[in-house]
């Protein structure tokens, strides 16, 4: 009877530690599309860092192509910002599945922050899940991890993002003279990041607004977690600091 226990509780064990893609395996029936991008498409965005005074700028985000990363397709995104005259221009991945979104991320910069001691027991994710479909209220799913494990079980999370969806509502936009009203879900992005079990713990926030056959119309937060959770490189070195960013879509295109 005991070993018969263990087995269940082995069982168990395994389906909670069972990768992000598998945490739905029958999402029910949805037409909604809150993230519609794809090659052809265009997003223009007004963005505001949060000072005294306050530093605006602009930004184009545009879908040119697919590509495979270690055998897996993705879209080619290209993010061209233009803030006190300079032009900035950063290149990532997503990939859709029914499940949600996930964006790639470039990791080489992690060795760079972790003491050589621990490298060989880190689980680190490839990529983030910056949406989980169906979208509804109150939803959670974790975004982002890396851990310490010890004989391949999590023991202790340097880096943890989680997301929760804290707002569903009907709101009208006007894009190109047309007027829309759409769902409009609101997410909450919550990271912690914790370099070592006796080191203080620091948190993150951001929020996004997606709508429905629209996209991401805000950001709002953290730029140091906006940056990771859309596929930006991980890279902390030194002090861990952010500024806090706004980002509003001014227009958008969606062949």
């Amino acid at each position: 009877m005991k070993k018969l226990s263990s087995y269940i509780l082995f069982f168990m064990f395994i389906s909670l530690i069972s990768c992000k893609e598998d945490t739905v395996t029958n999402p029910p029936i949805n037409d909604s599309d809150f993230f519609p991008a794809k090659v052809g498409s265009k997003y223009y965005y007004n963005f505001y860092y949060d000072v005294n005074p306050a530093l605006n700028g602009g930004k184009t985000i545009s879908i040119v192509d697919t590509t495979n990363i270690l055998g897996t397709p993705y879209f080619v995104e290209i993010d061209s910002s233009i803030f006190e005259g300079l032009l900035k221009v950063d290149t990532t991945f997503f990939r859709k599945s029914r499940t949600g979104i996930f964006y790639f991320i470039d990791t080489t910069g992690v060795s760079e922050f972790i003491p050589d001691s621990i490298r060989n027991q880190l689980s680190i994710d490839t990529e983030s899940r910056l949406l989980f479909f169906p979208l509804t209220l109150n939803q959670t799913w974790p975004v982002y991890q890396i851990d310490i494990t010890f004989s391949g079980v999590p023991i202790f999370s340097i880096v943890k993002v989680t997301a929760k969806v804290v707002e569903s509502y009907m709101l009208t936009r006007t894009f190109r003279d047309s007027s829309i009203t759409r769902t409009v879900n609101k997410i909450k992005y919550d990271m912690d990041i914790q370099l070592s079990p006796t080191s203080p713990k620091e948190t993150f926030t951001a929020f996004g607004y997606t709508m429905d056959g629209v996209g991401f119309i805000k950001w709002e937060g953290e730029e140091l977690l906006l940056n990771l959770i859309r596929g930006g490189k991980l890279n902390f070195t030194g002090t861990i600091t952010s500024s806090v960013i706004i980002e509003e879509l001014a227009s958008h295109s969606i062949p």
